[in-house]
């Protein structure tokens, strides 16, 4: 099975956390779940040792 290469943050506190660390954001996007489309997603690229950060 092939790893993605993306990962998709919810919260902006961890993604703050996360660049801090040095892991690479690609992308940001509204969150289409969110009835007030306030809030956003955060895309990040799937380095080496972000989903034990997570």
């Amino acid at each position: 099975m092939k790893e993605k290469d993306t990962v998709i943050i919810f919260t902006a506190k961890k993604a703050r956390t996360l660049l801090k660390m040095g892991y690479t954001l690609v992308d940001i996007k509204p969150d289409k779940m969110d009835v007030d489309h306030k809030r956003s997603v955060f895309v990040f690229k799937n380095d080496d040792g972000i989903l034990e950060n997570i």
